[in-house]
């Protein structure tokens, strides 16, 4: 005879839906830290320039 109980699903935990602060508007734009940005991303444009280079 087989076993035909059914398992019963427990319920997820609700996701947070809480706001949360953006860091891109929380803190100013200023020159520094655009400038600080710009360089920190430096390889980011040399990776994306060589992939448009060999995609041409």
């Amino acid at each position: 005879m087989e076993r035909t109980e059914q398992i019963t699903a427990q319920p997820s935990p609700e996701p947070d839906v809480t706001p949360q602060p953006n860091p891109l508007v929380a803190e100013p734009a200023t020159v520094t830290a655009c400038q600080q940005d710009y360089a920190d991303a430096a390889d980011v444009r040399r990776t994306m320039a060589q992939q448009d280079a060999r995609n041409r």
